[in-house]
């Protein structure tokens, strides 16, 4: 078995979300299959919930994170933070994660920080496309999505319990967290219209769990539009996000999802992992139309798909699923049935091929010309010199 060294770029708390919540799976996938894993994290590994057993959390640095790498057979790696792994070290073979769109979800902050953003994301993926090594006779890309746990959900807790103040009978709403491409304020026009036949409706947010890491700019105009209705506190709430063993509670309490955003780029590339959990429990969703989970909703009957930007057609697709029990239940065993094949040890299978056997792809040199070198100031020249040295060498 192999020895894998994983740089996570996001914190790896008892809080934690997507891209740390994947690499954190990922890490405990591999141990499992009795691979020994190294997770280096940006955060105290203090603040991390007790790993599985064959994982080991450390705190990256990334001045040191190719001397970190040390005795390891391969690296898995993830945003920009890898970019400091790869200007000091060449000899591993690497495996580069695709999961978040950041080059384009970053530009929906242009307005706040410029394009100077997007210049080094950009760089960031020219060199790290150019620098991985997992890759097939079929394609360049091999698909590795967000999976869901083994083994059915947990069992529900009392709404009472995690939403203290909302009867058992008043329908919930769970939007899951509030990015700057989702459209939470869709949600908002049409609440009026779907209080007028539940008028104890509560609409649930979900509070960002990394404030520090993005602007947010959205959840900012959502509770100022919140307030201006006059429905903050109540049939508006905004919720802390949950600790990892906790994380599926508030969609548990709840009646629907609802997943807005608006078209674009961004909608397009992204998997909408959250709508992958709640297919796990079961939860029937009413989506905007664009993007794969909108697809995968409306093709498997798990909830339904209206058009974006449409608060009409919102508050008449949440208020025919909650007026037919039917047909949620339906949705729900649709949902469920659709996750069974995404659970975690079958979507990795790419990977784990690859962590069984390590490999350098004999052909990557070929794109290293199309790597920036100026992502953490390592110039073109420079690595041209490096090069040649190790051919000198006898080497790669």
């Amino acid at each position: 078995m192999s020895r894998a060294f994983l740089i996570c770029p996001e914190p790896v708390r008892a809080v934690t979300a997507g891209v740390g919540t994947r690499f954190l799976t990922l890490a405990q996938v591999l141990a499992e299959a009795g691979h020994e894993v190294t997770l280096a994290v940006p955060n105290d590994p203090d603040e991390a919930a007790p790993p599985s057993e064959g994982v080991k959390i450390v705190k990256a640095d990334p001045e040191r994170l190719g001397e970190q790498a040390g005795r390891h057979d391969w690296v898995l790696l993830h945003g920009h933070l890898g970019n400091h792994y790869l200007s000091q070290r060449d000899d591993l073979p690497v495996v580069v994660d695709l999961y978040d769109p950041f080059l384009v979800e970053n530009l929906h902050y242009h307005r706040e920080l410029g394009f100077e953003p997007f210049t080094t994301d950009h760089a960031t993926w020219r060199l790290q496309m150019a620098r991985g090594d997992l890759s097939t006779l079929e394609r360049l890309i091999v698909e590795l999505p967000f999976g869901v746990p083994e083994g059915p959900p947990p069992p529900p807790p009392a709404r009472s319990d995690v939403l203290a103040g909302v009867e058992d009978g008043a329908p919930v709403l769970y939007f899951v967290g509030i990015y700057d491409w989702y459209d939470p304020e869709v949600v908002l026009a049409a609440l009026p219209t779907m209080l007028e036949r539940n008028s104890d409706m509560v609409l649930v947010f979900v509070e960002h769990p990394h404030p520090e890491l993005t602007p947010l700019t959205a959840a900012a105009r959502t509770r100022k539009f919140a307030e201006k209705l006059g429905l903050l506190g109540s049939n508006v709430r905004f919720e802390a996000w949950r600790p990892f063993d906790r994380r599926f509670e508030l969609a548990q309490v709840s009646d629907l999802a609802v997943v807005t955003h608006r078209p674009g780029l961004e909608t397009d590339l992204s998997l909408r992992t959250r709508l992958v959990d709640l297919m796990w429990l079961g939860l029937p969703a009413v989506v905007t139309a664009g993007g794969v989970m909108a697809g995968v909703v409306g093709n498997e009957g798990a909830g339904a798909v209206i058009p974006a930007g449409d608060p009409s057609a919102l508050a008449v697709a949440v208020n025919e699923l909650l007026a037919d029990d039917d047909r949620r239940h339906r949705a729900s065993e649709a949902a469920r049935s659709w996750a069974a094949g995404r659970r975690w040890r079958h979507v990795a299978s790419p990977l784990l091929e690859f962590a069984a056997a390590p490999r350098r792809d004999p052909h990557r040199e070929r794109f290293d010309e199309l790597a920036p070198g100026a992502v953490v100031g390592e110039e073109p020249l420079l690595r041209r010199i490096q090069r040649a040295l190790r051919r000198q060498r006898g080497g790669r």
